[in-house]
């Protein structure tokens, strides 16, 4: 949101990195990116997270300029042809589909975010059926908003077949699986003496809508008590001893660094997300502070890390190095930590026809100050709880008028704007 310009030519740029077939190409280099004449990947080359992601940043682009223009745009796939950007991501989810398991979930591919997994092309990966389960949401509520009752129909349709193959085939009976492999092998299932629960199905599974809210709240509970720890979350446990690596390669690694159930920083906002969206303000803070770079200016020699920076992992309680953290730099989670804290915490989230205000927040801070920009009006907001609630917004008042629900109208704005929230 603060350079809108530039984060929608870097958008353009990433969606022209998707080919025909709807699968993306591994890196996208700026400097000599050439739509339209680049070679596709190879079938084993491709990773099935990497499409998915269109659909938290494209809607995101579109809610904050307000240009609902863009889906319809057309942009060119990186080897041939062109579509919409609307289309380029029903082509996303059509390569998804199209490259399903046994048990009707996506394809691990080459790999599915986690590189350690070694799923097989065939095996079947939770964590992306969540990825695909918010992507075909999203398709939905974009084509309803248009007004495009086939393509809506469409989507619900595929919707409607995922969310029973993950209730049949994912549900592990207190948390969700984590993968399939293609010989039967189960990831992330109470069954197993290592990698019991993987962190990533328990929030996407939350983030992706799939679950209701007791089952959601159950499994976030299990994150709190299999997966916390007081530097983060754990990304699962126990930690690998004795799996040969050829069926998961963080048996290479020591106990509790990397992707053998470390503090991996990328998952933590996912974590921190699903909290908020289930209402425990406490608790999402609790974890977004764990893993804060700031929280540990004290502590440079348990942490280790320059205190202004995220890091890839942290060392997790099974390694002698616990809280100590590794690869500055080399990691997402900057992005998702300020997406976290700003729409979920504090919860100003730009929407299609206003700006809304929905925090989750410990319930001892009493009043917060803040300033947003939102297409190009300031708006000063202050969120007074003296309810002492973490979440439930009782009253929003703009500019001494009273409005209904927790969604502030553009056409009430001006181009300078107070905003009193009253939480209750």
């Amino acid at each position: 949101h603060l350079i809108p310009e530039d984060a929608g030519r870097r958008l353009e740029l990433m969606i022209t990195g998707q080919v025909s077939t709807g699968g993306a190409m591994p890196v996208v280099r700026p400097f000599e990116h050439q739509p339209g004449k680049e070679t596709p990947p190879k079938e084993e080359e491709y990773r099935s997270d990497d499409c998915l992601w269109l659909f938290n940043t494209i809607p995101a682009y579109v809610k904050e300029t307000g240009d609902l223009g863009f889906y319809d745009k057309s942009l060119p796939f990186a080897d041939q042809g062109q579509a919409t950007v609307l289309g380029h991501m029903k082509r996303a989810i059509e390569f998804t589909i199209r490259r399903s398991g046994s048990h009707g979930l996506p394809c691990g591919l080459s790999a599915d975010w986690n590189d350690c997994l070694a799923l097989g092309h065939d095996g079947e990966t939770v964590f992306v059926a969540f990825q695909l389960r918010f992507a075909l949401k999203t398709y939905v509520e974009i084509c309803d908003r248009l007004c495009r009752a086939e393509e809506s129909s469409w989507g619900r349709r595929h919707l409607e077949v995922l969310d029973r193959n993950i209730k049949q085939y994912a549900w592990d009976g207190q948390w969700f699986l984590r993968a399939w492999r293609r010989d039967g092998r189960k990831f992330g299932s109470h069954e197993n003496d290592e990698g019991r629960i993987w962190l990533n199905p328990q929030t996407w599974a939350v983030l992706s809508g799939h679950t209701l809210p007791q089952q959601a709240r159950r499994v976030m509970n299990a994150v709190a008590d299999h997966l916390c720890t007081e530097y983060g979350i754990m990304i699962c446990d126990p930690p690998y001893r004795k799996t040969d690596h050829t069926i998961i390669k963080a048996s290479l690694f020591n106990e509790g660094m990397k992707e053998n159930a470390s503090i991996f920083s990328h998952t933590q906002g996912w974590a921190v997300i699903a909290e908020a969206m289930l209402g425990g303000g406490n608790q999402a803070f609790r974890y977004y502070r764990a893993f804060m770079p700031a929280a540990y200016n004290t502590r440079a020699e348990i942490r280790q890390i320059e205190p202004y920076v995220n890091c890839q992992f942290t060392h997790s309680k099974y390694s002698p190095r616990f809280g100590a953290s590794r690869l500055p730099w080399l990691t997402g989670a900057a992005a998702w930590s300020y997406y976290a804290a700003t729409q979920y915490i504090l919860g100003v989230q730009p929407d299609y026809d206003g700006l809304r205000i929905d925090p989750c927040i410990p319930a001892d801070w009493k009043h917060i100050k803040l300033t947003r920009r939102f297409r190009g009006k300031q708006i000063d907001i202050e969120i007074n709880n003296d309810a002492a609630v973490q979440k439930g917004v009782r009253q929003i008042i703009v500019n001494d008028r009273k409005i209904s629900g927790n969604l502030i109208p553009l056409n009430i704005l001006n181009n300078a704007n107070q905003v009193q929230v009253v939480m209750g």
